[in-house]
C-alpha cells in the first residue's frame, strides 16, 4: 500500500485542466460544470477532465469529447472537432494547405500513449510541437469557406424522439423541437474520421462545392476597369479598400460613400483590375465581413439601360380613365374682376372722353358700391 502514497500524482499523464479549448460557437454565454477524469478521450483513450455546459437558453447541453492534448495537436475544438481559427473540418484545412497529417499521430495503443506523454512533456517545458514549421500561408479555399461569425444553429437541441414515435405527452413544455428527424448523408459523422481528416462527409461536401464554385470572368469590353464591391457597412472605410486593392495595380479613384452598402474601385489599367478580380473573388474578407466583387459596367451600357428604364416606366404608367362614365367637373369661370394685376385699375368709361382726369369720367374696375 505504501507505493500508492509514494506515487507521483502527475506521472500518470492524465489530463488536469481548468478550462476547455473551445470555439465561440460551442462555448456560448453560460457557465460550465467541471468533472475530473469523468470519461476517456475519443482519440487517445486517456481519462481527461470533462466540461459540460449549456451554451444558450434554447440550446442543448454540450460536453468536451477529446482531451486538450489531442486538441492542441490538431488545433481543433474539443466539442465539434473543427479548426479553431477557420471553423472548417480538418480534411478541408489540410487539403487546402497541402498537409498530410493523417499519419502524424499513431493509432496503436502503446505508440499513442507514448506520443501523448511526449507532447505533454514538451508543453510543460515550453516547447512548441509545430514551431519548426512556422505559420502556414493563407489559402484561397480556406478564405472562401471560413466562418467569420459563430454559427449558433449548431447548438440547437435534436428533434424529440418521443414526438417522432407519437408518444410525447409534454406538449409545449418539451425542451426538444417537435419535428420529424431528417436522415441525409451528413447525419452519419464520426469523431475519429473528423479528427484524422479521412472519410468526413462535411469535408467532402465543402471540397466538392469549392470545385464547382464559378470564377469571375472579365467582360469583353476592354474599357471597363472598375470593380463593384458589395456588402459594406459602417465598419469598412475607404482606407480599408485601398489597403486590400492597391497591391494589384495603381488605383485611379474609389467611389465610396459611408451611407451606401457598396463602392466602386477604379483602376488605371485593365491588368490591375483583372488581377484583383481573380485573386479576391469569393474570398474578400474585411473586418469580418465577406464582401462581394463584380465587374462594373461601361458608361454606354449605363446610358442604354437608363433610357430603357425610363421608357419602361412611361409604358407602365396607367392612362387616366373615368369611373362609371362620370364627366369631370367643369372648370371655374374667370371674370375680368378676378385678375390680380388689374384689381382697382382705372379704365375710361364708354359715355365720353375728356382731356383731363375727372372723377365722374372714370370707374373703378372690379369695385361695386351699392350705395
Amino acid at each position: 500500500m505504501a507505493h500508492r502514497f509514494l506515487r507521483d500524482q502527475e506521472a500518470d499523464a492524465w489530463e488536469r485542466s481548468d478550462f476547455p479549448i473551445l470555439c465561440n460557437s460551442c462555448l456560448g454565454d453560460n457557465p460550465y460544470t467541471k468533472n475530473e477524469f469523468d470519461k476517456e478521450c475519443k482519440i487517445c483513450t486517456r481519462p481527461f477532465t470533462v466540461f459540460r455546459w449549456r451554451p444558450g437558453r434554447n440550446a442543448r447541453y454540450k460536453k468536451t469529447e477529446i482531451c486538450q492534448t489531442c486538441s492542441k495537436l490538431k488545433n481543433v475544438c474539443q466539442v465539434c472537432v473543427l479548426d479553431l481559427e477557420y471553423g472548417l473540418p480538418v480534411q478541408v484545412r489540410d487539403s487546402a494547405l497541402a498537409i498530410d497529417s493523417s499519419d502524424s499521430i499513431p493509432r496503436s495503443n502503446v505508440n499513442r500513449e507514448y506520443f501523448a506523454e511526449e507532447c505533454d512533456r514538451r508543453a510543460r517545458m515550453g516547447i512548441d510541437y509545430e514551431s519548426s514549421y512556422g505559420k502556414a500561408p493563407p489559402s484561397n479555399t480556406i478564405q472562401k469557406f471560413q466562418r467569420t461569425t459563430p454559427y449558433y444553429n449548431r447548438n440547437r437541441p435534436p428533434p424529440c424522439t418521443f414526438y417522432a414515435r407519437g408518444i410525447c405527452n409534454r406538449g409545449v413544455a418539451c425542451p426538444y423541437p417537435h419535428e420529424m428527424p431528417v436522415t441525409w448523408e451528413l447525419s452519419r459523422q464520426n469523431i475519429k474520421d473528423r479528427f484524422y481528416g479521412v472519410n468526413d462527409p462535411v469535408a467532402a461536401k465543402l471540397l466538392k462545392k469549392a470545385g464547382e464554385m464559378p470564377s469571375l470572368a472579365p467582360p469583353g469590353d476592354e474599357s471597363i476597369k472598375s470593380l463593384y464591391i458589395g456588402g459594406l457597412d459602417t465598419r469598412v472605410t475607404e482606407q480599408d479598400l485601398i489597403d486590400n486593392f492597391y497591391s494589384y495595380g495603381e488605383i485611379e479613384c474609389i467611389n465610396f460613400l459611408p451611407s451606401r452598402p457598396y463602392a466602386f474601385v477604379n483602376y488605371k489599367t485593365r491588368e490591375g483590375a483583372e488581377k484583383a478580380a481573380e485573386d479576391l473573388s469569393n474570398n474578400l474578407i474585411i473586418k469580418g465581413l465577406r464582401l462581394k466583387i463584380l465587374w462594373g459596367k461601361s458608361q454606354v451600357q449605363k446610358a442604354k439601360f437608363g433610357s430603357q428604364d425610363d421608357e419602361a416606366s412611361r409604358q407602365v404608367q396607367p392612362q387616366p380613365m373615368s369611373y362609371f362614365n362620370i364627366p369631370p367637373p367643369p372648370s371655374a369661370n374667370c371674370y375680368p374682376s378676378m385678375d390680380p394685376q388689374r384689381m382697382g385699375a382705372l379704365v375710361p368709361s364708354q359715355e365720353g372722353c375728356s382731356n383731363g382726369p375727372s372723377i365722374t369720367s372714370y370707374t373703378h374696375q372690379g369695385m361695386y358700391h351699392p350705395y
